[in-house]
């Protein structure tokens, strides 16, 4: 089938997509994908067309206005949502144009998926959701296995696509317009998405016990990442590594949790107060801890470094998460925003972390107590091992290839 596959977010969250768009490709699909010029390449390397969707202001903008703190004034605040609406529009502008231009199923990220929805309604092909992250995780205090375990996660969906459907409103009343069809009202998001089919690419173990998905959504499993040809680690790593024991990874992302100076200050009081060896991704933050027992590196596929380290210090993205766990290696979860909450809540229930940390919050000494833990405490590596039989066990990339012909 001619397949589109619509991404857009961090360079973490389009890498499982690009691993998913070449086992699409290696079973015979044919694959297009709509994302922004700054994830292009990622799937370009891969011998997927790219139809850009130019976000290129939206993003400096958003970026601009991501600050450290909290607060956030009225004008701000009406700043970030005319940026979001213009996202949103500009998406389902390239959308359309792609789907014009002849496809048969579109694969859509969270974030697209309402677009891609009433696009693919209005032209006659099939839309499934494929999601690395819910939008119910927003609310990780309901979602992640709160007061109402069986059902917070529904519950939270639905009040997350409520709270967000002005974002998507200009939109989907533009899509409507160009469509013919009738108009969609801010309120409509709840309902443009009931009953659609969503696969979410990460394993039904981490979610809550008895947690009831949305009607027509399944975990199959994580699609991952896939490296490119010829990839060779830098000889720089490879030869600290083989240089002493096991280090600690210390990594936050794509999304910037701050000032990189206090962050690398932090970081270098834990290492020297635990007397360990670690290896310090820089990041888009830009951090940069030097010492002898210290490498700060670039860029490097995780399915290779983790198994490598003797722990994790992370952000708690969802692809993170999963390529720890797949690893089989503790980590201690960071996390700043969005869904990261979730995912360091849900690590702490199963026992796969001794404590979440505030990365807004974050000092040495928090830092150096629950390493010390994650470190030591031989419970925390025996439980991510045996989770790690379980990620290695799902296909999640198999499951969203079986879709496109069930």
């Amino acid at each position: 089938m001619r397949t589109l596959l619509v991404t857009w977010g961090s360079t973490g969250d389009a890498m499982p997509y690009a691993g998913l768009g070449v086992r699409l490709k290696a079973a015979g699909h044919e694959v297009v994908v709509a994302t922004s010029e700054r994830l292009a390449p990622a799937f370009r390397r891969h011998g997927m067309p790219v139809h850009v969707l130019p976000l290129a202001r939206q993003e400096k903008s958003a970026l601009a206005a991501d600050r450290f703190d909290r607060w956030q004034s009225p004008a701000r605040l009406r700043h970030r949502m005319r940026n979001a609406q213009d996202m949103a529009h500009v998406i389902a502008r390239g959308v359309l144009d792609a789907v014009d231009q002849g496809v048969e199923v579109i694969l859509a990220h969270p974030l697209a998926h309402p677009l891609c929805a009433v696009i693919a309604e209005g032209r006659g092909v099939r839309c499934i959701g494929a999601y690395t992250a819910a939008p119910g995780m927003l609310l990780p205090r309901l979602s992640a296995g709160g007061a109402l375990p069986a059902h917070g996660h529904r519950l939270a969906e639905t009040l997350v696509r409520a709270a967000i459907s002005p974002l998507y409103a200009p939109a989907l009343s533009w899509v409507g317009r160009r469509l013919g069809t009738r108009r969609r009202k801010a309120g409509a998001l709840v309902d443009v998405l009931r009953g659609q089919r969503v696969l979410h690419g990460y394993t039904s173990t981490l979610l809550p016990h008895d947690a009831a998905l949305p009607d027509g959504q399944t975990c199959v499993g994580y699609w991952w990442p896939v490296r490119d040809s010829g990839w060779q680690p830098d000889e720089r790593l490879a030869d600290f590594l083989a240089a002493g024991p096991s280090p600690v990874y210390f990594g936050f992302g794509s999304v910037s949790p701050g000032d990189a100076e206090r962050l690398s200050a932090v970081i270098d009081e834990t290492v020297r107060g635990l007397g360990v060896r670690a290896v310090v991704q820089a990041g888009w933050q830009g951090l940069d801890v030097s010492g002898d027992d210290v490498l700060t590196i670039g860029e490097c596929p995780h399915d290779w470094l983790f198994p490598r380290m003797a722990a994790l210090v992370h952000h708690a993205g969802p692809g993170t998460v999963g390529a720890g766990l797949r690893a089989g290696v503790p980590a201690v979860p960071v996390p700043l925003a969005i869904d990261q909450h979730y995912w360091a809540r849900r690590m702490t229930a199963l026992g796969l972390a001794p404590a979440r940390l505030d990365a807004r919050r974050l000092t040495a000494g928090t830092l150096v107590d629950a390493l010390r833990t994650t470190l030591h405490d031989e419970r925390y590596r025996d439980r991510c091992t045996e989770f790690s039989r379980i990620v290695k066990s799902e296909d999640g990339a198999a499951a969203v290839v079986a879709s496109l012909t069930a």
